[in-house]
């Protein structure tokens, strides 16, 4: 080829180049792809060609609008239901739908991007939509348009036999939907554009608990109760006892645990459901919130005592309380004083909880090999005398004595707990000491003068005589009684 030829044939490869380039950048085809979709693309029959992202996104926002509206067909043998999307949180993922659309025709190589270039120019690029749906709000709409065709799982459960034996009553498997699959179908019809009919199938839907599961649990029978009393005529408190008492009914322990009793029944407020009832403040009853709760945390105290459990944080009154032995009792504030145990077994805890009438009980149940006998003995180890306190009262005549408040001992107590397997002592261990606060004698002495009128003796008649009757010897003066086990003057209101 001579120098001539080969700079014309030069010359046309070169302008040739420069042809196919100008129809690559006028054609958009190393735009970015934040700029503008190639023409030809489109999704569900909407054109995006042209679009940059923001112009897209919202023909796609009034697509998904228009696609919330449509109502499928859902079959199962025979029967047949309407479902509207707008009820199972439909979602166009219109970013991802976009991503997909401006990198159409932009990828791979030079030649085959031109070649996706000239497809798009003669068919049109359609692009698959990217749904979604919430679950939850399909599974319940669904759910609730079939209830006939489906079967609620039954969980396994325990029953307590008259002997507080447990016995396991065996789960029960259900029928639901296969909503993994309805997912699938109704994205793949919907992309479709076909008639948007659906044809369910069902799974077996296990139960939440089976009865393998709870077999594994070991809960064979009775390892501790107790029981303590209250005034049901004080409705308040009898209410917060009771809903105290149900955030304990049918809870389960694992092996090693532990239990606050402030983290499972929560704050004691009026949005709980809590009423005004008598507490200890300040080594007085005053009403607040709550006030019955700890009868609760002391009775479950108790018997997780006899159930030979692990204490690790247990606090007292500041005064006797009247419903357990003193020494026994465990008083607790949310957020500030928790009563706190602990599974020492190897097997799980089932806790049972009864307010009824006048009585409220905390049955602990369990594997019955840690089954053991119990013992919980108290002692006083120091009586503290009260104070006695005058006050001045200018309401009463000067120098009289009037007692507005009868005192109290204080004590400290010691505790011990013996635990014996088939009569044999296993192991004698004391448990947290307690110490109530003596409650002074406050006497009201009077400073008010009093002007008294000038009166003239008078003289006995001639014949009469005057009568003097003594006072007393002990007015207002009378020693208490011991009441429910407690030392003579222990407060026995009732209390938080």
């Amino acid at each position: 080829m001579s120098v001539k030829a080969a700079r014309i044939t030069i010359s046309i490869i070169l302008a040739a180049a420069v042809i196919v380039l100008m129809f690559f950048f006028t054609s958009g085809f190393f735009s970015s792809a934040s700029e503008k979709v190639l023409p030809g693309v489109e999704v569900l029959g909407v054109k995006l060609g042209g679009l940059n992202r923001t112009e897209g996104t919202e023909r796609l926002l009034e697509l998904e609008k228009n696609l919330r509206g449509t109502r499928v067909t859902l079959r199962y043998e025979d029967k047949s239901w309407q479902l509207l999307l707008n009820e199972t949180g439909f979602d166009l993922k219109e970013d991802a739908v976009m991503d997909a659309a401006l990198i159409a025709g932009r990828h791979g190589s030079l030649y085959q991007r031109w070649q996706e270039r000239r497809k798009f120019n003669k068919t049109g690029l359609s692009l698959l939509p990217v749904i979604e749906f919430d679950r939850d709000k399909l599974a319940q709409r669904v759910r609730e348009l079939c209830a006939d065709i489906l079967v609620e799982p039954r969980d396994a459960a325990f029953s307590i036999n008259r002997n507080d034996t447990v016995s396991i009553i065996s789960g029960k498997d259900g029928v639901d939907v296969d909503f993994d699959l309805l997912e699938k179908d109704l994205a793949a019809v919907l992309s479709s554009g076909k008639n948007p009919e659906v044809t369910l199938v069902t799974v077996t839907r296990a139960p939440a608990r089976t009865t393998a599961f709870l077999e594994s649990m070991n809960v064979k029978g009775l390892l501790g109760s107790y029981t303590t009393r209250f005034d049901s005529s004080k409705t308040s408190r009898t209410y917060n006892v009771s809903v105290a008492a149900k955030a304990f009914d049918e809870m389960l322990v694992l092996p090693g645990h532990e239990v606050s009793f402030n983290k499972v029944v929560g704050p004691r407020s009026s949005e709980a459901g809590y009423k005004n009832a008598p507490v200890i403040v300040n080594n007085e009853f005053v009403d607040g919130l709550g006030g019955g709760v700890c009868q609760v945390s002391t009775t479950l105290y108790n018997a997780v005592l006899l159930a030979n459990l692990d204490i690790v944080k247990r606090t007292c009154h500041s005064l006797p309380v009247s419903y357990v032995p003193i020494g026994r009792d465990a008083t607790v504030v949310y957020d500030t004083v928790d009563l706190i145990f602990r599974n020492n077994t190897d097997s799980y805890l089932y806790f049972k909880t009864y307010v009824s009438g006048s009585q409220l009980t905390v049955k602990i149940y369990g594997n019955t090999d840690y089954k053991r006998d119990v013992t919980i003995n108290t002692r006083v180890t120091e009586e503290i005398e009260p104070q006695i306190v005058y006050e001045t009262d200018p309401n009463l005549p000067l120098g009289e004595e009037v007692v507005k408040q009868e005192g109290s001992k204080g004590f400290k107590i010691a505790a011990e707990r013996i635990v014996k397997k088939n009569g044999v002592v296993e192991k004698k261990e004391a448990l947290p000491s307690s110490y109530y606060n003596p409650v002074n004698k406050v006497i009201a002495v009077g400073s008010m003068e009093q002007d008294l009128p000038q009166i003239a003796p008078s003289t006995p008649a001639p014949g009469t005589l005057e009568t003097v009757i003594p006072a007393p010897d002990n007015l207002g003066g009378s020693s208490a009684p011991e009441q429910d086990g407690q030392p003579a003057g222990a407060v026995t209101d009732n209390d938080s």
